[in-house]
Order: C-alpha cells, then sequence, then structure tokens
C-alpha cells in the first residue's frame, strides 16, 4: 500500500494535469455548469416558460418593439457577475429572474418571446456573439459588421464555416470575458494556485524543498569573523 507521502509525490509530479483542473475550477466553481452549457449549446433553451408567455402577453408581435423590451430590461454585464462563472447560457427565465446578461442571455430571451409571439427568425451564433435576426430588423453600424451571416457559424443549429473572420477581435474579446471581467478575488486564486502548483509541483516533497531552500539562503549570508 502507497505511503500517503509517496501518494502525495506521484500527484504532485502530473503538474500539468493539476494546473488545467485548478484553471478550470477557477472558471467553473461548479463543473456541472459546464456541462449544462455543452448541452444547451446544441439545444437552446429558447421554449416560452410561463413566465415569458405572461411577459410577451403584454408586448405586442413586433420584432423592434420586443428587442427594445430586452435591451431596457436586460442590463448587459458578464457572465462573471450575473452567474459566477466564465461562461454561462441561461435559460429565459434565468434572464428575467436575473434581469442582466451578455449577448447570449439577450438573444435567448429574445428569440423566446419571439417564440411566444410567432414571429419566424433566426437565432445565429458567431465565435463572439449571439444574435436574433428576423424579417425587418432594423440595420446599425454595429450589426452589419457582427450580426451577419458572414461571421455566423451557427444558423438555427446548422454549423458552417464562417465566410469572415477577424482573429484580432476574437482574442481581444476572450481577453475580456475571461480575465478583464474575472472578479479580483478569483485572478488572485488563479494566479497563487498555479504558482503553489509550479513551485512545488515536483518529486521532493515541500518540506524537503524549504529545507534545502533555507540552508542555500543562510550558506550566502555574509558571516563575521
Amino acid at each position: 500500500m502507497l505511503s500517503l507521502k509517496t501518494s502525495l509525490n506521484r500527484i504532485l509530479h502530473h503538474k500539468k494535469a493539476i494546473a488545467a483542473v485548478w484553471i478550470l475550477l477557477v472558471l467553473f466553481p461548479n463543473p456541472m455548469v459546464l456541462a449544462v452549457d455543452v448541452y444547451r449549446f446544441f439545444k437552446m433553451p429558447t421554449k416560452p416558460t410561463d413566465d415569458v408567455n405572461l411577459v410577451a402577453a403584454s408586448l405586442p408581435a413586433n420584432g423592434s418593439a420586443i428587442e427594445q423590451y430586452v435591451d431596457a430590461h436586460v442590463h448587459y454585464t458578464y457572465d462573471f457577475q450575473a452567474y459566477g462563472a466564465v461562461w454561462y447560457l441561461p435559460t429565459p427565465s434565468d434572464v428575467l429572474k436575473s434581469q442582466q446578461g451578455d449577448c447570449k442571455s439577450k438573444a435567448i430571451l429574445t428569440a423566446s418571446l419571439f417564440e411566444a409571439k410567432g414571429i419566424p427568425y433566426t437565432l445565429r451564433v458567431s465565435p463572439v456573439h449571439f444574435w436574433v435576426d428576423y424579417s425587418g430588423r432594423p440595420q446599425t453600424n454595429f450589426s452589419e459588421h457582427y450580426e451577419t451571416t458572414q461571421v455566423a457559424f451557427v444558423d438555427n443549429g446548422q454549423f458552417k464555416l464562417p465566410e469572415k473572420t477577424n482573429a484580432f477581435l476574437y482574442l481581444n474579446t476572450y481577453k475580456d470575458i475571461v480575465w478583464t471581467s474575472m472578479p479580483l478575488l478569483r485572478k488572485i486564486a488563479l494566479i497563487g494556485g498555479l504558482a503553489i502548483i509550479f513551485q512545488f509541483g515536483y518529486c521532493k516533497e515541500p518540506k524537503k524543498r524549504l529545507r534545502e531552500y533555507l540552508s542555500e539562503t543562510l550558506s550566502n549570508l555574509p558571516l563575521n569573523t
């Protein structure tokens, strides 16, 4: 039977695997959220629920009016602030309850309200954006650049290669989503945890490494004779 010391050394030897797990836990404190995200991405949760139908009953069957309602009632914020994870694909009920979220939240709620009102639409996804397209949708400078079929890789669940890509835009957006929006304590935990893993993730046990470090430091101190 392996001793505790031997088991610890074997675990610490796999630094990269431990670091990957640590990063995942910082980004998704509840790993089940990631599984839910994957499931919902392939089966978008746009079916109207009772609370969605209640809101839809107070709105006209007009796409622009519904979009304006969603923009006015859903405060734009990143998922770290809204749902406590780096990336979360909410249900329409989640959005109505929190009244905040990013483009995913706005698109999911908008699509659900469209379904409740019987308005035809297309839910599109680009590498950095979710949006709802429909007949007669007003065009803006933003939509002309970032809400076109050329940049989309998903159209109503159908995957395709985007005709236009912008690697610089993607990297900057991911930086904002993953790092800039990350709460300070999460950043400290992420960096501190990785530092500990790579500092002590060797076959030598931590106490022995500490003794060697102290011994080397003391030997380098100037001695008075």
